[in-house]
């Protein structure tokens, strides 16, 4: 059955609770009609993640419409780079983005790399919006800086959109002069969005750095260690993190442990190793959103990270070995030997629509 998670707060001391309480595994720490007497009591049930049935006798909450609103409101935010109406259009939808974090982060993660979304390469500056914002929460960065790098991430691209679109629906192909004006997109793109009216100096900062790399063998400026920001640091590693997992036309998304791999490995000296060493704590190797295929042959998705993410967690079947759609979700326990996961897949085009929003009980 999918889970939800469920928030804890003082309002709850003297209160039944109104549903019974589950890790994300499923094991039972609470059950519905228990009191919650005083602040200690509550501190320890609330120590860890809790999730409730979604089916537990409260309704839906709109956050599905509220994703897919972002979802296309993001885009018509990008094409009007150059007015002043950027500002403000991208400041609420990363506040919304923000929101919709805090109410169900892995719902949120998932369903941004499975909607449909006409262009991949705006999915992508989302996608790695969502990342940096979950290590700049990590690291307990103040508010207004949190937002400030979540907008930096949403519009690090913005003098690159167009190119990007064309790189990779195959209209172009990588020249001398597409590189060159590739290398000076985070340049155009920091003067596009003061010419928008923008200020914030962590904001203009963060997009003109986000392919600065620590040994100097980034661009636009050949930045080295100490010279680039925090929050394009924490950019820069969303972003290739971002480009790994959402993959390309020319090429399949990669897994979220091949990112990681690439991130250690080939990215090595060139990445921030203090904050890149908390993205597998964050996202671990079966990030929510990932799709496997089960030993049963049945297609599910990964809807909650478990522990510490070495497993794939939490999963929702959705599609039998024949390739039909089951009637609805279905649970499955991956650590029995027959729903063992053999693999990771992707979405294909000849697949039906599905309800992605069910699979985490919207």
């Amino acid at each position: 059955m999918p889970l939800r998670p469920v928030i804890l707060d003082l309002t709850l001391i003297g209160q039944p609770l109104a549903w019974d309480l589950y890790t994300v595994s499923g094991v039972l720490v609470a059950r519905a009609g228990m009191q919650i007497n005083n602040a200690d009591q509550l501190a320890r049930l609330a120590a860890r993640p809790l999730f409730r049935n979604a089916d537990a006798g409260i309704g839906a909450t709109d956050l599905v419409d509220r994703l897919r609103f972002v979802m296309l409101e993001y885009p018509q935010a990008l094409r009007s780079a150059g007015t002043r109406t950027l500002e403000p259009a991208i400041s609420d939808l990363v506040r919304e983005l923000i929101a919709l974090a805090r109410m169900d982060h892995d719902a949120c993660l998932g369903l941004l790399r499975l909607l449909p979304m006409r262009d991949p390469a705006v999915r992508h500056s989302l996608l790695a919006a969502l990342v940096a914002l979950d290590l700049a929460d990590l690291l307990e960065l103040p508010d207004t800086t949190l937002e400030a790098v979540t907008a930096a991430a949403m519009t690090m691209n913005i003098a690159a959109i167009p190119l990007h679109a064309e790189l990779s629906d195959g209209r172009l192909r990588f020249n001398p002069e597409i590189r060159t004006e590739m290398r000076l997109h985070p340049e155009h793109g920091r003067k596009l969005l003061e010419a928008s009216g923008i200020t914030d100096p962590v904001w203009l900062t963060a997009v003109h750095q986000h392919h600065e790399n620590l040994d100097g063998s980034g661009y636009p400026l050949g930045l080295r260690g100490e010279a680039i920001d925090t929050p394009a640091r924490i950019i820069r590693i969303a972003d290739y993190y971002a480009a790994k997992v959402s993959g390309r036309r020319y090429r399949p998304p990669k897994s979220s442990g091949y990112a990681i791999k690439q991130l250690f490995g080939s990215e090595h000296g060139r990445l921030d190793s203090h904050y890149l060493v908390q993205l597998p704590r964050l996202l671990g190797l079966y990030p929510p959103g990932t799709l496997v295929r089960l030993a049963t042959r049945e297609i599910a998705v990964v809807t909650r990270k478990e522990g510490s993410g070495e497993t794939a967690g939490h999963v929702m079947a959705f599609m039998d070995m024949r390739g039909h759609l089951l009637k609805a979700p279905v649970e499955r326990n991956t650590a029995q030997v027959n729903f063992a996961v053999i693999g990771i897949t992707e979405a294909e085009s000849n697949w039906p629509d599905i309800g992605w929003d069910a699979c985490w009980g919207y």
